[in-house]
This record gives C-alpha cells, sequence and structure tokens, in this order.
C-alpha cells in the first residue's frame, strides 16, 4: 500500500472512547450537582435518558437544523423534562459542566496510541476529520496526547461543512496537498464517515467495534483498530 500517504480518522468513538467517557462525565455531573435529590434515581439512569435525545438532536446539528448552542443545553432539558424538572440554570449548568468533564476524563480506544505509532514509523501522515465542537475537540486532544500524534484536524464548524458531506472530504484533501488515491478514510459511523468516502471514491476503512449488521460493499471492515497493522 505504498501509494497511500494520508490517513484520515474520525475522532469519537474511533479513536476517543466518547461512549465510555461520556459515562464517566455523567458520574461526575450526578454527583457535584446532587441529582439524587431531584429525584433523578442514578448516573446510569439519566445519561440513558440523555443519550436518547441527544441523538436525535445530534442528528439535527448534523442537518444544519439547530446550532450547537442550542444541542448543548437541549439535550439536558429535554432529559430533565422527563423527571418533571423544568430548571433553565441546572440545564445550562449541567451542559458546560458535562462538555468539561466529557473532554477532561481521557478515555482512548483500545490500541489507538499503538496503531498510530506504527502509521507514524511508516510515515503516513495522520490527520482528523471530526464534527466535534472545536473547543471540546482540541481539549480531548492535548488530555489524551493525540495532538502529538495528528498532523491536521478538520473540524466541521471551521470548514463550514459536516460529515457526511462531501465537501469536507474535499476540504480536507487539498488542504494537505493530496489526491483522492492517496487517501484513506477511517471511521466507526457507516453513515457518517464511510458511505461518503466511499461515494467520492477513497479508500476507507469502516471501524465496526460495535459489530453492526449492514449491507453495505466496503474495501475494508475491522473490529478493532490493530487490524488496520495488517492492512495498511
Amino acid at each position: 500500500m505504498a501509494k497511500y500517504q494520508h490517513i484520515f480518522f474520525d475522532l469519537d468513538n474511533t479513536l476517543w472512547d466518547f461512549d465510555k467517557s461520556s459515562v464517566m462525565a455523567f458520574d461526575k455531573i450526578y454527583d457535584i450537582f446532587k441529582l439524587i435529590d431531584y429525584g433523578i434515581p442514578s448516573a446510569s439512569h439519566f445519561h440513558h435518558t440523555y443519550f436518547e435525545h441527544n441523538n436525535r438532536l445530534w442528528e439535527l446539528y448534523r442537518q444544519g437544523k439547530i446550532d450547537k448552542d442550542f444541542l448543548k443545553i437541549e439535550r439536558f432539558r429535554l432529559p430533565l423534562k422527563d423527571y418533571g424538572i423544568v430548571d433553565e440554570k441546572l440545564a445550562t449548568d449541567l451542559g458546560e459542566s458535562y462538555t468539561d468533564y466529557a473532554a477532561r476524563l481521557v478515555a482512548l480506544v483500545p490500541n489507538t496510541m499503538e496503531v498510530l505509532s506504527y502509521l507514524k514509523e511508516k510515515n503516513y501522515n495522520i490527520h482528523l476529520i471530526t464534527n466535534g465542537f472545536l473547543e471540546v475537540q482540541s481539549v480531548k486532544m492535548e488530555a489524551s496526547g493525540l495532538d502529538k500524534m495528528i498532523d491536521k484536524s478538520f473540524v466541521s464548524e471551521v470548514v463550514g461543512f459536516k460529515k457526511p458531506d462531501h465537501r469536507i472530504f474535499y476540504h480536507a484533501m487539498e488542504n494537505v496537498g493530496a489526491s483522492l488515491e492517496e487517501c484513506i478514510m477511517i471511521g466507526d459511523d457507516l453513515s457518517v464517515d464511510i458511505i461518503p468516502a466511499k461515494e467520492i471514491g477513497m479508500t476507507h476503512i469502516y471501524f465496526n467495534r460495535k459489530k453492526i449488521s449492514h449491507n453495505e460493499k466496503l474495501d475494508y471492515e475491522i473490529y478493532d483498530l490493530i487490524e488496520i497493522c495488517d492492512i495498511i
């Protein structure tokens, strides 16, 4: 695979274990804000309620129907309402605190550093294409040490396009001076990371960590990041 020079990774749930860091952050805010006193039975119960709203709101954010400030508060306002709690200040404070903890409580996907070190040794250029918020992703990168392994990061709110919009992929390639044939996209989200890469003709590796069933014909599919070393 000598022709490949640029490896583009998604960040959340590809390199950074977003699910794990989110659970740890909920444990923190549940205790800090004494949410048991509001009648919320446990951090895990609250997280499950939040998760359903957050997924739906993120899809609206990706479609450009809501902005990030609304998303950050609404994803707490709605689950609180499910518990019969209407408290705008609490929703805002929870949103700010959660965002901070979720970025600073380091949780990398297993074999992340091993794979990135391997790619660095092979002299590949390693980049990120992420839909996360700039201030959050930057903290994650620094806290985890990923910033020392990544050459360039392309954050949707800076670029102006969100995955799966093809334009964010073309923007990244143009910025690093790469041709389509020199690039590989690696991500955990079939519809957001992999299908758009496939649609523009970019080699892709689907990191199907959760072993989700699908019918897509893909270039590569892996279940552990370490398998990348057998492909590239």
